[in-house]
């Protein structure tokens, strides 16, 4: 496994480092400050998709074939590459809030930290449902599919916040009872997200989708 991160952090090397600095250089603007943020952590998708489509690009997987890894493993290596950059990128947003701290001395640690967490979990609920779309049909339909898939479920969000907003006020739940459920959604769907790409890597090792 290690040896798998290693491979995929070192292809990701050139085109992650460009990225990584234009992720800072974002988070330091003060009236960028959350599209900084979003870039950020849109780098824990961008690298395990570059990922995907370079080891396509190369026939990686045939030759993964003959190494001494199963499918679980190759698959749960592309997990742990866009958890990596997730946590990365939640240190970019603090990095760029401390320098334009520094240059500016007005800093909202509060809000920092909570867009952090709130960009954090959004990105690991859009990799569970990433990975899989990206294994079922390939990297370059694959990214289609998902745009059309986030479409959908942004639209169907405001729907149901439209809704909600018409609804009498509900009572408010306390803080650890609303993270305790949304680390249940996240270890769910990371679960169901996992067996679900392992099934389509399968099927497609097999030729079932060329």
């Amino acid at each position: 496994m290690i040896g798998l991160m290693k491979k995929d952090l070192f292809v990701a090397d050139k085109s992650g480092r460009l990225l990584l600095v234009m992720a800072v250089a974002f988070s330091m603007i003060p009236s960028m400050g959350n599209f900084g943020a979003t870039y950020a952590m849109m780098l824990a998708l961008m690298m395990p998709l570059t990922s995907i489509a370079y080891d396509e690009r190369c026939k990686w997987d045939k030759y993964a074939a003959m190494l001494p890894y199963t499918p679980g493993q190759l698959v749960w290596s592309k997990y742990l590459l866009a958890y990596f950059y997730t946590v990365l990128g939640g240190g970019i947003i603090v990095l760029g809030t401390l320098l334009r701290g520094l240059a500016t001395g007005a800093v909202d640690w509060e809000m920092t930290m909570q867009l952090t967490v709130m960009m954090g979990v959004a990105m690991l609920f859009v990799m569970a449902l990433g990975l899989p779309v990206i294994y079922r049909f390939g990297s370059e339909k694959g990214r289609f599919v998902m745009i059309v898939i986030m479409g959908l479920g942004v639209g169907a969000a405001l729907g149901l916040m439209g809704v909600f907003g018409e609804l009498p006020e509900l009572p408010s739940l306390p803080l650890p009872a609303i993270a305790a459920m949304i680390a249940v959604l996240v270890v769910v769907a990371t679960y169901v997200s996992f067996r679900a790409s392992v099934y389509f890597y399968k099927k497609r090792q097999n030729g079932a989708y060329d």
